[in-house]
């Protein structure tokens, strides 16, 4: 696969292997002394040291590296407030800084959360990777791999059930059928949320099957920017009760604690607490 063009990317409060290993995106893997991911339909191999980023396949403009990898803001100000909140999160700010959120593709965001539903990252990976090779467009061969974009909605759309039952995908499998299946025969707009209010494109992705409100939650964090999303899973009701001793109506104490910028919150939190595995 021919390399296109490397770019030198902004190291200030980036820190890569904290933004690609904290569980908002599925396709990035350490290869080596890089980083290789699949962003559309173009191979991406980022180096932790010198922060080169090459690219392959299809070329990516400018603009849109910049707004994948959230370069437009500022993190030290909001990062700066959110450590005022309380002490707890002064060190979660310090262990977690540096973490990006990464603005990914809707439907690809969509299905791999669907994905996320009672499961892990190494198993998620698995089943996004089957899925890309059966349904998927090949890219090009990188490291040995041939690597594959991740299949869009005409291609899951069509498959069968029995088709889509693919490695490690569980129950899930329903899930992806039908939501792929009820975007195709509503003509669903994924485009939608991004000029929704939070609210509004919550309910709206709740419409699709296996899309509750964490799944809906991280979906409209890690795909359409919306800092008011706070997903909740058993990693933050854990740190929840232990930090804050809140075990209930844990919606209403976030929504009443934390005011400034509640997913990057909750992404620095979510770090802090796996980093220092609390029980």
């Amino acid at each position: 696969m021919d390399l296109i063009r490397v770019i030198k990317l902004d190291e200030a409060l980036f820190d890569i292997r904290k933004t690609l290993t904290c569980g908002q995106c599925f396709r990035w893997a350490e290869e080596g002394d890089r980083f290789i991911g699949v962003v559309k339909n173009t191979v991406l191999a980022l180096n932790e040291q010198t922060y080169l980023l090459e690219i392959y396949g299809e070329d990516l403009d400018d603009a849109y590296i910049h707004r994948y990898f959230d370069f437009n803001t500022d993190y030290s100000a909001r990062l700066h407030e959110i450590s005022l909140v309380d002490a707890h999160l002064k060190k979660a700010v310090a262990y977690g800084s540096g973490i990006r959120l990464l603005n990914q593709e809707p439907f690809e965001t969509l299905i791999s959360f669907i994905l996320s539903s009672n499961n892990n990252i190494p198993k998620i990976k698995l089943t996004i990777e089957a899925l890309s090779e059966k349904f998927g467009k090949p890219i090009g061969v990188l490291g040995g791999k041939m690597r594959f974009a991740f299949p869009d909605v005409n291609a899951l759309g069509q498959a069968s059930l029995e088709a889509l039952n693919v490695k490690a995908i569980g129950y899930r499998v329903k899930s992806v059928f039908e939501t792929c299946a009820k975007i195709l025969h509503d003509h669903a707009d994924l485009h939608y949320p991004y000029d929704a209010d939070y609210l509004q494109a919550k309910i709206w992705l709740k419409q699709f099957y296996g899309v509750g409100d964490k799944v809906a939650d991280c979906v409209l964090l890690f795909a359409y920017g919306k800092q008011e999303a706070f997903p909740v899973d058993t990693w933050v009701k854990r740190v929840l009760k232990e930090l804050y001793e809140v075990e209930s109506d844990c919606e209403a104490f976030i929504r009443a604690h934390f005011l400034k910028y509640p997913g990057l919150t909750q992404q620095v939190l979510f770090y802090y607490i796996r980093q220092n595995k609390l029980k």
